[in-house]
């Protein structure tokens, strides 16, 4: 299972855990960035806030939590609790692992080009 948002400026993120592996991806504008971090396995769901700086992502783990900021197309991976009170709280929804929406979609089907007519 993976969670996925939109972010400010119309980034959307997805989050996926695949065991010891967190796998964080970032896309906007057709240009995805993906990064693959070990943080050991979830004990619940990530939590995700919006702040002024860019997005924090918080990935609760047995071992406790881990920090990530999201801001200029850069993930940084923060050694502690960043200060959250003033900012928005966004909401996760649940997606298919490896299925986030910042995947291609196929392209549609093209029909037949109709035979030239002879000059």
């Amino acid at each position: 299972m993976a969670y996925q948002a939109k972010l400010k400026g119309g980034q959307t993120i997805t989050l996926e855990n695949q065991g010891d592996q967190t796998i964080i991806r970032v896309s906007s504008d057709g240009q995805r960035q993906s990064s693959s971090v070990t943080t050991g396995e979830w004990t619940m769901a990530p939590t995700l806030f919006q702040a002024t700086s860019g997005a924090v992502v918080e990935i609760h783990t047995g071992a406790g939590s881990v920090y990530f900021q999201i801001g200029d197309g850069q993930l940084h991976s923060l050694h502690e609790a960043p200060d959250v009170e003033d900012a928005q709280h966004l909401g996760l929804e649940t997606v298919a692992a490896g299925t986030g929406q910042s995947e291609m979609k196929p392209m549609a089907k093209m029909e037949p080009m109709k035979p030239m007519k002879p000059m």
